[in-house]
């Protein structure tokens, strides 16, 4: 076996690990808020997509959601009961690894073949930011009765910091760095919007039993545009430098 399969499968082996002690550890790998849980699991599968072959990284996929089915059936409560449908649980994340490898290759295309690519993709991350920050605050003004006005300020204060925060990273040296942030912020949305959809598909009953609305759809994008959004945070933040430390490690 060459050198480059047995470290291939020694990460694969690590991040897996990494998966089920986030799945079953309470509180770390998912965060439970009300009803609803922020999810933190998809990062170290992320890291693989950056990091492993294709299918390696669709394995990582595959514990990721077989680790959400069970624990799913272990808690039985709440939203989690929605996960006991493998087409919830494990489908989505499957979906979720291929899309962000996609995303990966489409990204670098971009910067690699366009001189001001990391503009475009730095233009395209902040779009989805923007968007994502107001119609969170829309969502949080709706469903609480705060007002509008001062949310929407608000929005606009943690937008630029976060834009500031966001831009202050990649640019450095190395215009590759753009990749990382990028691919973790739009993949993490993807997640999201792949698993509610799934919800909404394949347990529409259970969200109107849960929340006692007719409104679920509304109900699915307040968690996307709120959770999802906290969710593409931590992501870009939490697995950005361990991606460009494991970078400099592979390339030595």
């Amino acid at each position: 076996m060459k050198r480059n399969q047995v470290r291939d499968l020694a990460l694969t082996s690590v991040f897996a690990a990494i998966i089920l002690v986030m799945t079953f550890v309470p509180s770390l790998g998912y965060i439970l808020i009300g009803i609803t849980e922020l999810t933190l699991i998809h990062i170290p599968v992320l890291i693989g997509v950056f990091l492993l072959p294709i299918k390696h990284s669709i394995v990582l996929g595959l514990i990721f959601g077989l680790g959400s089915m069970l624990k799913a059936v272990q808690v039985n409560t709440g939203l989690a009961i929605a996960f006991i449908n493998p087409l919830v649980s494990i489908l989505p994340r499957l979906i979720f690894v291929i899309l962000a490898i996609l995303i990966f290759k489409g990204l670098k295309l971009v910067f690699d073949k366009s001189k001001k690519g990391d503009v475009y993709i730095f233009g395209f991350v902040s779009l989805i930011s923007i968007v994502s920050v107001f119609y969170a605050s829309n969502a949080i003004a709706t469903f609480t009765g705060w007002n509008t006005s001062w949310l929407n300020f608000v929005a606009l204060v943690i937008t630029s910091l976060l834009l500031t925060f966001y831009f202050g990273f990649i640019k450095g040296e190395s215009k590759d760095r753009v990749l990382y942030p990028s691919v973790m912020l739009i993949s993490t949305v993807v997640h999201t919007l792949l698993v509610l959809f799934s919800i909404l598909l394949f347990s529409k009953q259970l969200m109107y039993d849960l929340f006692q609305t007719e409104d679920v759809i509304g109900i699915l994008v307040t968690i996307a545009v709120t959770n999802g959004l906290v969710e593409a945070l931590l992501a870009a933040i939490i697995g950005t430098p361990i991606i460009i430390a494991l970078k400099q490690i592979q390339e030595r």
